[in-house]
Formats: C-alpha cells, sequence, structure tokens
C-alpha cells in the first residue's frame, strides 16, 4: 500500500521519537520526512560564522544520536521516505564553509543510510545568471557523487525552487531548476556521469504552483524520475506551506491544480510515499485543534492513493 507521509516540522521532538512517531502514527500516517535544517542553519552560519552545531561531531557520535530514533521507526513501523539535508549546501565566496558542508552532506547521507532512507534531497543553489547557475549546480552535485556510491541505497534528490525578484521581493520569478525541462536535463545528465541510478527528483508542487507551471504536464514529464514529494498549498503568491485544497480563486477554483496532480501521479503510476510539507499548519491553526489538521491531511492522502490506483 502506499504510505501518506508528512514533514517533521512542528510535531517531532528529537528527545522524544517514540511518543512523537506514534503521534503521527495515530493522525493517520505512514511515513515521515526528517528535517536537518534544525540542527544547522547554514543561511546563518554564512552570515554570521559558523556556530556549534550537530554536524561537529564525527558520524559515529552523529549515529548514536540518531539511535533512539532508530529504535523507534522499529517499534513504531513508521519509517523516514526521505530525509532533507540543510539548505544551501554552497556560498559564492565563502570556501572554508563550502568545504564544511561537503562533510555535513557525507555526515547526512550516513544517516540516511543507517535509518534506511531511501533518498536525501539536496537544494540546487542560486547563481549570478542562468548558465553561472547551471554550472555551479552540476560541479556541486557531481561532487556528490562519491557519497552517494559510499552509502548504499540512498538517492540524491534534486529539488524544483523558486526566486525572489531582485527588483521586487514580493514577486516571484523562476528559480533554480524550476523549470521540468532543466530539472529533467540535470537529473539524467548526472546519473549518466555517476553511472547508475544515483539520483532522482523531489517535486515539490507548491513551488511548481508559484512558478505558474502546469502542474499535471510537469508530473508527466518528470515520469520515473519522481522519486520524492513535498505536498503543500499556495495562494501563487507566497510559499505558504498549507494543506491541500486551502487556497482557492474568486470562484472558488482552486488556486493549485490538484485533480491535475494526482492524475498525474495516476498516469505515471508513481508508487513513491504522498509526503506533505505542511508546517505552517502549526502557525495559521490554534494548537488545540492541530491533530484535527493532521487527520484531516492524512485523510486527504488516503483519498489520493484510492484515485491513484483506482
Amino acid at each position: 500500500m502506499q504510505k501518506v507521509g508528512i514533514s517533521t516540522a512542528g510535531w517531532y521532538d528529537d528527545k522524544k521519537p517514540l511518543a512523537s512517531l506514534q503521534y503521527i502514527k495515530e493522525c493517520g500516517f505512514q511515513s515521515f520526512d526528517l528535517n536537518f535544517s534544525p540542527y544547522l542553519n547554514t543561511t546563518k552560519a554564512n552570515k554570521e560564522g559558523l556556530y556549534p552545531n550537530l554536524f561537529d561531531q564525527s558520524i559515529e557520535e552523529i549515529l548514536a544520536f540518531f539511535a533512539p530514533l532508530k529504535e523507534a521507526i522499529k517499534k513504531t513501523g513508521i519509517a523516514p521516505s526521505q530525509i532533507h539535508a540543510p539548505y544551501p549546501t554552497w556560498f559564492e565566496g565563502n570556501d572554508a564553509l563550502n568545504a564544511y558542508l561537503l562533510t555535513v552532506l557525507d555526515k547526512s547521507f550516513a544517516v540516511c543510510e543507517f535509518l534506511e532512507c531511501p533518498a536525501i534531497v539536496v537544494h540546487p543553489v542560486e547563481g549570478n545568471t542562468r548558465e553561472e547557475e547551471w554550472a555551479r549546480n552540476l560541479a556541486n552535485y557531481r561532487s556528490i557523487i562519491p557519497l552517494i556510491k559510499q552509502y548504499k541505497g540512498v538517492k540524491c534528490c534534486l529539488e524544483n525552487l523558486f526566486l525572489h525578484s531582485p527588483s521586487n521581493f514580493d514577486k516571484i520569478i523562476e528559480g533554480r531548476l524550476s523549470n521540468a525541462d532543466e530539472i529533467c536535463r540535470m537529473h539524467d545528465l548526472l546519473n549518466e556521469e555517476a553511472g547508475g541510478d544515483y539520483f532522482g527528483i523531489c517535486f515539490d508542487v507548491g513551488h511548481a504552483n508559484l512558478t505558474g507551471r502546469n502542474i499535471k504536464e510537469y508530473v508527466r514529464q518528470l515520469g520515473n524520475r519522481l522519486t520524492a514529494l513535498h505536498i503543500h498549498d499556495n495562494n501563487g503568491i507566497c510559499d505558504q506551506h498549507l494543506a491541500p485544497y486551502s487556497c482557492v480563486q474568486k470562484k472558488r477554483a482552486h488556486v493549485c491544480d490538484w485533480n491535475g496532480f494526482v492524475e498525474g501521479l495516476k498516469e505515471i503510476d508513481y508508487k513513491g510515499t504522498l509526503s506533505f510539507e505542511t508546517d505552517n499548519i502549526f502557525k495559521v491553526y490554534p494548537a488545540a485543534v492541530h491533530t484535527e489538521v493532521l487527520h484531516l491531511i492524512s485523510a486527504i492522502g488516503r483519498y489520493w492513493v484510492k484515485v491513484i490506483h483506482d
């Protein structure tokens, strides 16, 4: 049975992994997306200098930190479908931090293998021009190939992103690998150079909606390259990370084409986890109803599973 998952942001307590997984299981989820951003804010490190963080420790010490989570996974059957690496993982002109972040990725891959997680999402980075951006991301992902080959059963996933306009921060423009042709070309080139199926694509539905993509056609074009999902809604203007079906237009049509999204998944016979990245529900809804909202999100996922496999 296809699993329904959710990002750890908002409900996961790494001091209480068993209770956390039991809670999300009771809310109707069978999987989770483990977000590493709380362990290292790379933007802060670039602006203010590197600060003490989880990744200062050895791989052995980090695996020991995650050992209670591994035990909780065994007890509950709620396993990670993906890990989200800290981001960005490269900053122009900061060679020392960039070298450090490569070791962070090494340790992140080790955790992925340790938890038997099949995928890790690594964001692409910005460039001053599209050509420079392409070259920089190709070089960055190439540098990860030895790590992927070292840690078995783990794919590195590219994610489609968006950008804020330099002249108007409130305006969203096409971002890093936001174009389906571009992300597919990068994916195929990297796997060809790596000599195997080492790279996948994480499709962020909310980001595609922000950049005005045809959601159904995007999913179709990804096809079997699609490895992971980040599912969340927005109004087409802001990256809101809300539950699907939250945002509607004046005529009550949904801003995001959720029907097209599910039809696309059905057409390509997607069998991966339906993973929700709806962390802002913990900010926009009162704490008293968070559990009920999580039940609603998992119910949407289970409904989509039935539609996809009907």
